[in-house]
C-alpha cells in the first residue's frame, strides 16, 4: 500500500501560556498543503515491524514507530516493513513527522479495518504528537488546547505559495524555548479564521501572525535575509510557517511566483512551489 503524508502551515498561531500538564495551550489556523512524504507499507509475517527512510536518517524513536506501537493497544495485528521516502524538510515548520504518523494512522485502520473514529484517532494521535490530530484532517483547521481541539473550517480553497528554508532548522522544543523566554503579545486569531472562511486573500494576508516569530528572527540571522530577498523576488507577503524555519511567501501572480521559485533556488537548499489547500 502506498499513501501519501502532506504537510502544514500554520496561518495564524498563538501562544495562551503553560498548562498545568506542562503543555502550552495554543490556537491556531492550519491548513495542508500539497508537499508530501510517501508512504509503502506491507505486512511482513515477522514478530517485529521494520521502518526504513530512503533519503534521512531516522532515529530509532520516530512517529511511524511510534503510531505502529500505538495501535498495537487498539487492536493491531501484523507487522509492518515501511519504507519512507522524504520529501517535508524535517525542522521547518511544516508537521512532516505528524504528518506521517496521521497518514500511517488511516492507513492501518483500513488495512486491519480497526473500525476507529475520527475521535478515537485524534485521541491516539495525540499521544504521538501535538499536530497529528490536526494532519488527519487534511483541511483548513482551527486547532486549540496542546492540539488535541480540532475543528474543521470546512472551507474549498487553493492559495498559491512558495516555500522557501536556509540551512539551519528550528527544532520544536527550541522555539518553545525561545518563546517562553521572551514576552508575549496579544495575537487576533478569530480575524485569521474569518478571513479563510470568506475566502478573502487580501484580509488573510494582512492579518496572518506567527507568536513564534520574532524570537526565531532574533535567534537566526539568515531569517531576516531570506524574508528579504523573497519580498525582493515580489512576493508580497512573507512569514514563518510554523515553529520551524521555513518560511512561506505569497502572490496571486503565478509567473511571479516561478521566477521567485527559479531565483530562489539559486541561493537557498529548499525551495518548493505550490499550494495551500487540497
Amino acid at each position: 500500500m502506498k499513501i501519501k503524508a502532506h504537510g502544514k502551515v500554520n496561518l495564524a498561531l498563538d501562544i495562551l501560556g503553560v498548562r498545568e500538564d506542562g503543555k502550552h495551550e495554543m490556537d491556531m489556523v492550519n491548513a495542508p498543503v500539497n508537499l508530501c512524504d510517501e508512504i509503502e507499507l506491507e505486512p511482513n509475517g515477522k514478530e517485529i515491524d521494520e521502518v526504513f527512510c530512503d533519503n534521512e536518517l531516522l532515529p530509532p524513536s520516530n512517529t511511524l514507530s511510534h503510531t505502529l506501537k500505538a495501535l498495537r493497544k487498539h487492536g493491531l495485528k501484523e507487522h509492518y516493513t515501511i519504507h519512507l521516502t522524504k520529501v517535508i524538510p524535517m525542522q521547518a515548520g511544516l508537521g512532516g513527522g505528524s504528518a506521517d504518523a496521521a497518514a500511517l494512522l488511516w492507513a492501518l485502520d483500513e488495512l486491519e479495518d480497526l473500525q476507529l473514529s475520527l475521535p478515537q484517532l485524534e485521541e491516539i494521535g495525540f499521544e504521538i504528537g501535538a499536530d497529528v490530530p490536526c494532519c488527519l484532517h487534511n483541511d483548513f483547521t482551527r486547532v486549540q488546547g496542546a492540539g488535541e481541539r480540532v475543528t474543521d473550517l470546512e472551507v474549498d480553497w487553493s492559495i498559491p505559495v512558495l516555500l522557501v528554508q536556509g540551512k539551519q532548522g528550528i527544532s520544536t522544543a527550541q522555539a518553545f524555548a525561545n518563546f517562553d523566554a521572551s514576552e508575549p503579545r496579544p495575537l487576533d486569531i478569530d480575524i485569521v479564521q474569518d478571513a479563510v472562511r470568506k475566502r478573502d486573500i487580501g484580509l488573510l494576508y494582512q492579518t496572518m501572525t506567527n507568536a513564534f516569530e520574532p524570537q526565531a528572527f532574533a535567534a537566526i540571522e539568515e531569517l531576516a535575509q531570506m524574508k528579504e530577498d523573497m519580498q525582493d523576488a515580489g512576493l508580497v507577503r512573507v512569514m514563518m510557517t510554523g515553529s520551524g524555519s521555513c518560511l512561506m511567501g505569497f502572490s496571486v501572480d503565478d509567473e511571479v511566483l516561478e521566477d521567485a521559485c527559479e531565483t530562489l533556488k539559486e541561493k537557498y537548499p529548499f525551495v518548493w512551489k505550490g499550494k495551500i489547500g487540497l
